[in-house]
């Protein structure tokens, strides 16, 4: 290039010429608030000598303004900056040195340099015999870099004394780049900018000398001439303190004035250089046929590329994966902006980023040179100069770039014109975040609406609207994508016979997608391709990996264990596959597929990668999953690790760690789906420990009953127990059918439940497995209690607690004391009910979690059927309000049927139908119980309120549902009341 722009690039970059700005290896960096920014612009303009500390707080106050801690907050702002830094390189960029700090920037990061270079470039230029329009173009690309005032916002003693110094290089380029104007010709404008610059810098003789020359060669020798005269009485009386010698006009601006007074010849021949012609648009690729949609995106890119009066080159970049239609938006939006928006012509060229050998810079620039009308003998070999003649070419021309499928900013910025008059539109598959100035226009997938709208478009709408249900399909086999959906309708369009639900059927076989989605020279596999063919083995190694298992994304912590890395490792390169659109992000630090990239992946992984080194990645991540649901289970149930084992497996991996119950229960619902990917993974591939997928079924339902419901619990639960059940593995068959078993009673399914729980009991070693032991006779406690079975409940629920004891295991052992208490309470053992209800929830409190919540909940059970309805009431409150805060939404609704009880068993009738009403809707979501219970509660209070109506059609739908749940108890109580109802007079 031409000169060393301050566009970001690799390493520290750093603009002064407007706001103080920088980059570090194109990223921006956060220099903080304007007191941070004065410190780095002193440093900055120290060009790597130590500043010491007085110096610093000199520059940024002026003396009457200073804080009392004036050096502290020096010391302070250094301190930010290094941390802003840091953020971008471990590099000690920022350093103390003695009592003063030094930025380690070579000078040629900053724009200033840029300037000062090209003013000896020029002159170097000029020197050699070089080209007067080439040393010309090399000053107005360093006069570019100005984008404002020099430290814009800074109004310290130092960047005033720096604005001085900028402002007279600014000077001395425009008197370099105008005396050359003057030398190439007569170009439009030229008088009035001359002008206006010698009103800005009056006592620039240079300045006035070409002012003077340009009204000469207009025909305006009169005032040619009067600018002379203005020049002396401007040095007489504005400069009056100067010595007389220097009062007059320069030697060089006399014997102008002079040759203009004898009308010399030879001043009005200018050197004039050739021009090529614009290129017009004849070149300029047509509109796709077919072109749907997008318009959103069209009138954003539209607007995004008129932006009369930009003081700046307008570069608008479009990214997006392959085959979402980047090039075919960029060319409809040209076409849609029309030819008038770009009177001087449009380029195109295609960068071929995606290929492994992308085209040069230096070979673009022949290519844009050669369509700007430039013959291949006048094309430079040197690459500055190259850079100087295309910058010249287009200075001052309305023209559009398309740079089209760019690979990345260091391709780009060469390419990028100098001149604000012109407009650039970059296409890429990478996110091009270092290309300083630009807006960007992130492209995804069609709309569904869209999508069907190009099939109509190109496979006709009567074969798409005939079979609306086969043609979605079609549009999700296709994941949306404009280029697949292309192929797919340009096939059924050339076959009249192959039926919209036959192509659909052709696409279900994964891995036969991609091979339907050929046609000519059209190929998704081919595109993805290109853009996998690009990366580094890291790259592809991590993409291959990520596409193993079913998830709909992954958290970055996970993908991390999966590729063996560190958070920071593999943030960046998935990032990094981000920026290449091969993997997309929609939420900070998780990842995702589309569907397409995915099969392409998972068919690169099969073809490339040992099926051992897929599996060990998988039981890391496997290992890592559990060491986290572990975690998150001793969390949200405040208990000692021990306490929630019920297998011998322990995982290597620490996992992430959680402080609050509603963090452990967040990661657990966040992550279910990977951890269900994990344990049917487990179940296929005899290579991933079982007992550790048995172990996370079993985490998952503890941690989520109550929160979710537990049907896929169980489906997995089955799957394992299955698998262990072949494989002759009793500890993780028995440990399975108890989660099974757990899950079926969730579900209602309680005669299900308990044959599952019997057989985990039947499976279990007495002395090695007292822990499942015990936790089986837990919910058995429960099913018999359910089915009013009271003193079978009794039986379960001692020898529950009797392990519980046994093992220590104090959390267990409270929640066996909580369900056992009922049981007591319902067969009228009320002393012994309250003493244990109060002891469990004991061994359940002290800590905000979902435990403590459930011993609340037990305990005002208990007290309800004691009677104390006042202190039930205090309990269930304050069980209800920890309920919500955890999002445990079962105990939530279970607590809100035990208040809308317990008020109407006070006569509050309205508060408890209130109260009922409330607690419904989350009861139908998540137990037919509940939902029974709460309407039984409402039905009776309606019906003292008298709406009858009402309350039996409540009563009704109750006791349908006892009666589906063989809750005979309950169901009797029902049917009590609407026996009530019939004698109450309508």
């Amino acid at each position: 290039m031409t000169t060393p722009a301050p566009t970001p690039g690799p390493g520290l970059e750093c603009a002064v010429l407007g706001r103080v700005r920088a980059w570090y290896d194109g990223v921006p960096v956060d220099l903080g608030q304007s007191r941070s920014q004065e410190v780095f612009a002193i440093l900055l303009a120290a060009a790597g000598r130590t500043v010491a500390l007085p110096l610093l707080v000199e520059g940024v106050w002026d003396e009457g303004e200073r804080p009392s801690r004036a050096e502290h907050c020096v010391r302070t702002h250094v301190w930010r900056l290094r941390r802003a830094l840091a953020r971008h390189t471990a590099r000690p960029l920022l350093v103390t040195v003695g009592n003063g700090y030094a930025l380690r920037v070579p000078a040629r990061a900053v724009d200033t340099w840029a300037c000062e270079r090209a003013l000896a470039r020029a002159e170097e230029i000029r020197a050699s015999g070089g080209s007067a329009a080439q040393a010309r173009d090399v000053l107005a690309g360093a006069l570019a870099l100005w984008t404002g005032e020099p430290l814009a916002g800074l109004h310290g003693p130092h960047a005033r004394a720096l604005r001085v110094r900028y402002a007279r290089l600014r000077q001395l380029l425009l008197e370099a780049r105008l005396e050359l104007d003057a030398e190439l010709g007569d170009r439009p404008g030229l008088v009035a900018e001359a002008s206006a610059l010698v009103m800005e810098y009056p006592a620039s003789q240079r300045l006035r000398a070409v002012q003077m020359l340009a009204l000469y060669r207009s025909g305006r020798q009169a005032e040619a001439l009067g600018v002379y005269e203005d020049t002396r009485r401007h040095l007489s009386t504005e400069l009056g303190r100067l010595p007389p010698a220097q009062r007059v006009p320069a030697g060089d601006l006399t014997a102008l004035h002079q040759r203009i007074l004898r009308s010399d010849p030879t001043l009005r021949r200018a050197r004039t250089e050739r021009r090529p012609q614009a290129p017009g648009h004849a070149s300029f690729p047509s509109p796709v046929a077919g072109f749907t949609g997008r318009d959103e995106q069209l009138r954003e890119l539209t607007g995004m590329l008129t932006r009369p009066g930009a003081p700046a080159v307008v570069v608008s970049a479009v990214s997006g994966m392959a085959g979402v239609g980047k090039t075919a938006l960029a060319v409809q939006t040209a076409h849609v902006l029309g030819e008038h928006a770009f009177p001087d012509g449009r380029l195109h060229i295609d960068l071929r980023g995606a290929d492994t050998a992308p085209v040069h810079p230096h070979a673009a620039l022949a290519t844009l040179l050669r369509a700007l009308g430039t013959a291949d003998d006048d094309i430079p070999e040197d690459a500055e100069e190259r850079s100087a003649l295309y910058r010249s070419l287009l200075a001052g021309r309305r023209m559009l770039l398309l740079l089209d499928n760019a690979a990345c900013c260091e391709q780009l910025r060469p390419l990028i014109p100098g001149s604000a008059d012109c407009t650039v539109l970059v296409t890429s598959r990478a996110w091009l975040t270092g290309l300083a100035g630009a807006r960007h226009l992130r492209l995804d997938v069609l709309p569904q609406t869209e999508a069907l709208s190009l099939l109509r478009r190109t496979a006709g709408r009567r074969v798409v609207d005939a079979d609306g249900e086969a043609a979605a399909a079609l549009v999700a086999a296709c994941g949306s994508l404009p280029l697949a959906l292309r192929i797919v309708a340009s096939r059924l369009a050339a076959e009249p016979g192959r039926s919209l639900a036959g192509m659909v059927r052709r696409l279900a076989d994964e891995r036969s997608r991609l091979e339907e989605l050929r046609t000519g020279d059209a190929a998704v596999d081919a595109a993805f391709e290109l853009s996998y063919a690009t990366l580094a083995t890291e790259q592809a190694r991590a993409f291959r990996l990520l596409s193993v298992l079913d998830v709909p994304d992954i958290a970055l912590p996970s993908a991390a264990a999966l590729l063996g890395l560190g958070i920071e490792e593999a943030g960046e390169l998935l990032d990094s596959l981000v920026d290449l659109s091969l993997l997309q992000s929609h939420r900070l630090d998780r990842y995702h597929f589309h569907d397409l990239v995915r099969v392409f992946a998972r068919a690169a992984n099969a073809r490339e990668d040992r099926a051992a080194t897929t599996s060990r990645a998988v039981a890391a991540l496997l290992d890592f999953c559990l060491a986290t649901a572990r975690n998150a289970d001793t969390v949200a149930h405040a208990a000692e690790p021990e306490e929630r084992t019920l297998i011998d497996v322990a995982p290597t991996s620490p996992g992430l760690a959680f402080t609050t119950a509603q963090e452990a229960t967040d990661w657990m619902r966040e992550e279910t789906a990977l951890q269900r990917a994990l344990i049917a993974r487990a179940c296929t591939d005899d290579s991933l420990p079982l007992a550790q997928a048995a172990d996370l079924v079993d985490r998952l339902n503890t941690v989520l009953s109550g929160i979710t419901h537990l049907s896929a619990v169980g489906d997995l639960a089955r799957q394992v127990a299955e698998v262990a059940a072949r494989r002759g593995d009793r500890p993780c068959e028995a440990l399975a059918r108890y989660v099974r078993g757990n899950a079926l009673w969730h579900a209602n399914s309680f005669p299900q439940a308990k044959t599952e729980l019997h057989r985990s009991l039947a499976l279990c070693d007495r002395d090695a497995d007292l822990r499942l032991r015990a936790s089986a006779h837990l919910t058995l406690c429960a099913h018999a209690r359910v089915r009013g079975r009271f003193q079978d409940a009794i039986v379960h629920g001692e020898a529950s607690v009797r392990s519980f004891r046994t093992l220590g295991a104090a959390s267990a052992e409270g929640t066996a004391l909580g369900e056992l208490a009922f049981n007591y309470a319902r067969q009228g053992r009320l002393a012994e009910a309250q003493a244990a209800a109060e002891r469990g929830a004991e061994l359940l409190g002290g800590r905000e979690s979902v435990s403590a919540a459930i011993g609340l909940y037990y305990l005002a059970r208990v007290l309800h059927l004691c009677g104390d309805r006042e202190e039930a009431l205090r309990r269930a409150g304050a069980g209800l309000a920890l309920f919500r805060t955890l999002n445990v939404a079962s105990f939530e609704a279970a607590s809100g049927n035990l208040i809308a009880q317990l008020h109407a068993e006070q006569q509050d009738y309205a508060l408890a139908a209130r109260t009922a009403e409330t607690f419904l809707p989350m009861a139908r979501k998540v137990s037919a119980m509940l939902e029974g219970g709460l309407l039984r509660t409402l039905g009776r209070s309606l019906l003292h309120l008298g709406q009858q109506a009402r309350a039996e059609a409540c009563l009704q739908a109750a006791l349908e549902l006892f009666d589906g749940l063989q809750a005979e108890q309950d169901a009797e109580q029902v049917r009590g009341l609407l026996a009530t109802a019939a004698f109450i007079p309508r």
